[in-house]
């Protein structure tokens, strides 16, 4: 129903594949169903000529990179983010100090941040923990 910017990025941000207005034409819903189940992304079409197409594009790499983070990642990410040291967070998951942090390295090169700040700020936007 909302063509505003911000409802939009809030869906993707959230893990929408799609953004559909309420008004638009049935083949437009098809169409983001269509392309959803091929992993794909779909905005109705009036929203995304709003010249605002690489803020959605950046939501949805946003969106790709956070859904790419495995259980394990995920698991540690919330444990480092809620401020738990490597060593504690080893001991809650029965894990060594050194595979935690291997793990916080390598999320750290994958989401390309260079501080357990931005690592946090992450979590908390990407809803991995809440604040």
């Amino acid at each position: 129903m909302h063509t505003e910017l911000g409802y939009v990025q809030e869906a993707f941000e959230a893990g929408a594949s799609g953004y559909v207005i309420k008004h638009s034409a049935s083949i437009d819903l098809l169409s983001a169903i269509r392309r959803a189940l091929l992993g794909r992304t779909y905005v109705t079409p009036g929203v995304a000529d709003n010249g605002n197409a690489a803020l959605l594009r950046g939501s949805r790499r946003a969106r790709a990179t956070s859904a790419q983070l495995t259980p394990r990642q995920r698991e540690i990410l919330q444990l480092l983010a809620e401020g738990h040291s490597a060593k504690e967070a080893a001991a809650i998951l029965n894990l060594s100090s050194r595979t935690v942090e291997f793990h916080k390295y390598r999320l750290m090169q994958q989401l390309g941040l260079r501080t357990t700040a931005q690592l946090t700020q992450f979590a908390i936007k990407h809803k991995i923990i809440s604040v």
